[in-house]
């Protein structure tokens, strides 16, 4: 449970930002996309839940939105805490760093 909120404490500053960004009236996809995945994110119960989290955010650059400079460097933010949480997952614990 610790790696879960320990995952959630990272990625929900930059996750918030991302949602925060879009307007419902002229942003109404992504808005939906980002603020499901932040629903998904309340609701992580194990590291299954986290992996499929990571897999709909690597699904971002496939929905077809187009962002403003702003977006997409916050979107590139999240991705990037995201990739890092996801290689500290994959590292071996038998090689100390």
């Amino acid at each position: 449970m610790e790696l879960l909120n320990s995952a959630r404490a990272q990625l929900l500053p930059p996750l918030e930002a991302v949602i925060e960004s879009f307007d419902a009236a002229t942003d109404p996809a992504p808005l939906a996309f980002f603020t499901l995945i932040l629903t998904n994110l309340h609701r992580l119960e194990d590291d299954g839940d986290l992996m499929g989290l990571f897999f709909e955010l690597s699904s971002t650059a496939f929905q077809g939105f187009v962002f403003n400079p702003t977006q997409a460097q916050l979107v590139d933010s999240l991705l990037a805490v995201a990739e890092n949480i996801a290689f500290a997952l994959s590292a071996s614990g038998d090689n100390p760093h």
